[in-house]
């Protein structure tokens, strides 16, 4: 598992690094008319009015491209990697690799106003799943190496590598288990020193040093939660509503990504900074380089522009179109704030960036994520309480009002439930000695048939253990009886009964007890004392573990 993890993060630093490079060339090549692999901002475009066709020339490639070959590779991608891990034991196509790549390049490259984040968490998800079947590990670990591949790309993507381990555990895994763990950090460590190699060590975004200014800005810091939580509910309501509009217009659904560039292209003759991920227009607001009237027009620009692209059908996520979104609303917030209250509260970018995280926290519900990712992308830790504030603010809002995230709506829209929270495994916190029955009636070897039926007409019981000399010897059930209920009434139990037994010990989780169960295909397990001194101290039935479940929950 190591060593597959290390491959998988350093094969997924390069694939991070190549996607980069994909979507640069494809920008300068729409928006410039350059063949290079530098950066460019497509809100810089030199298209003047024919920028309306060129997102929809991409949506036309994207759409051949996700309908033909990979239907997994639309959308924002998070999602599918999430219902891999959950209903496919981790198995992913190897094909998603090639396929989201492109598809996620010409969308983004061509002015689609999505992000990065969610292309290179499914490539790289992809990756890990396609050389864990390779090395044949077990399906509990292939989920660990998809974990491993998200975490790896996420790391190279925002040179955040433990943003990556954090991501991985509380969006994918759902566990924080040693056995995932280590995986996981060496994928991700090796992804961050492949990108740091090539593309620096620099922070995705240049802010001003930050103060916090007075404790009682805490209460502006709780209404940016709230403000936040309400417009990430907002922005998932319109994102799925554009999919139902789309997928009601009578057209090929390859097709359709072409209507949304085209939609997409007006919204940019007004805004062009939501062409693309929109990252410069994110480190004006936080350089507090915007009027308030840019602020607001720009973060409804952007919701209506990633809806269209991910509704029609574009392949792109939507972690960078979300912090646009909140760092424009927060900024617009700390403007009017600072307006009104300018010696208890700071400038408007600190609020932009806080807002960032907020919004990512109500609107996927991964708050550690938020707070670190945030802190990992800025390296600025003066601003963290409010931060945290924000962000557990924000998330408890959206928990309280809409109990779906912006990746797990999509997934219950196709009728598949995924758990948003990590849980203990309660049978592995309880044991044997919890749950089983002390006071068990018992047979010996030399009772026969009749006395059998006689304790089941007695008890209602069918299954009972065999004692001789306080040591237990074996077990006899109505399968054990059955073939001699007809015309061997003295048979002995001991002639009969089951010798090779599945015990349980007092201090077992019930854990291993059920999987004892479940593999051998039993209902009752005798407890005996140890491995070696069979006395017998009780029994437990798969009713006593099911109990304590139910009363659990």
């Amino acid at each position: 598992m190591i060593l597959v993890a290390a491959v998988v993060g350093v094969v997924v630093g390069y694939l991070a690094i190549g996607f980069r490079l994909l979507i640069n060339l494809v920008s300068n090549l729409s928006m410039m008319g350059d063949l290079s692999f530098s950066g460019v901002d497509p809100g810089e475009h030199e298209r003047g009015v024919f920028i309306v066709v060129i997102p929809a020339l991409g949506g036309l490639l994207v759409g051949l491209l996700v309908h033909f070959l990979a239907r997994e590779a639309k959308g924002h991608g998070v999602p599918e990697v999430m219902e891999a891990v959950t209903k496919k034991h981790g198995v992913m196509r190897p094909r998603v690799v090639l396929v989201k790549a492109l598809a996620s390049a010409i969308c983004i490259g061509t002015g689609g106003s999505v992000g990065r984040e969610g292309p290179i968490v499914q490539i790289g998800s992809a990756l890990g799943s396609t050389l864990g079947q390779i090395a044949h590990v077990r399906r509990d670990l292939l989920k660990v190496l998809v974990g491993c591949g998200a975490a790896a790309g996420v790391a190279a993507t925002f040179n955040t590598p433990i943003s990556g381990v954090i991501f991985a555990f509380e969006l994918l895994l759902l566990e924080f288990k040693t056995r995932s763990f280590i995986p996981l950090v060496i994928s991700s460590v090796l992804a961050t020193m492949v990108s740091r190699h090539y593309l620096g060590h620099n922070p995705a975004f240049l802010v001003p040093n930050y103060a916090f200014q007075n404790p009682v800005e805490l209460l502006f810091y709780l209404g940016l939660g709230v403000v936040m939580a309400l417009v990430a509910i907002v922005e998932i309501k319109i994102v799925y509503k554009s999919e139902d509009l789309f997928d009601a217009i009578p057209m090929p659904e390859w097709s359709k990504p072409v209507l949304g560039g085209l939609m997409v292209g007006a919204i940019a003759l007004a805004f062009p900074e939501i062409l693309g991920i929109g990252y410069p227009a994110v480190g004006e607001s936080l350089l507090e380089n915007l009027p308030l009237q840019m602020l607001l027009g720009l973060a409804l620009a952007k919701i209506l522009a990633l809806s269209i692209t991910i509704g029609s059908g574009g392949s792109g996520g939507v972690f960078a179109p979300t912090l646009f979104v909140g760092s424009m609303v927060g900024g617009a917030y700390g403007y009017m704030v600072h307006a009104l209250f300018p010696d208890v509260s700071a400038s408007y970018g600190a609020y932009a960036l806080v807002g960032m995280a907020a919004i990512f926290s109500g609107a996927t519900r991964a708050t550690l994520t938020s707070i670190i990712i945030l802190f990992e992308m800025t390296r600025d830790y003066a601003i963290i309480i409010p931060l945290m504030f924000a962000c557990v603010v924000a998330d408890l809002i959206t928990w309280k009002l809409k109990q779906q995230t912006i990746y797990t709506a999509k997934l219950i829209r196709r009728g598949t439930f995924v758990p948003q929270d990590m849980q203990v495994n309660l049978l592995e916190v309880r044991t044997v000695s919890d749950s089983m029955v002390s006071d068990v009636v018992t047979m010996g070897p030399d009772n026969t048939l009749c006395d059998y039926e006689d304790l089941v007409k007695k008890t209602g019981h069918r299954v009972y253990p065999i004692v001789q000399d306080g040591l237990l010897q074996g077990i006899v059930t109505d399968l054990d009886t059955i073939r001699y209920r007809s015309g061997c009434p003295d048979i002995r139990i001991g002639d009969i009964m089951c010798e090779d037994l599945v015990t349980a010990f007092p201090s077992s989780s019930l854990q291993e007890v059920f999987q004892s169960m479940v593999l051998n295909n039993i209902s009752h397990v005798p407890v005996v004392q140890s491995s070696n001194v069979r006395v017998l101290k009780g029994i437990i039935c798969m009713r006593d573990i099911m109990h304590v479940l139910g009363r659990e929950m």
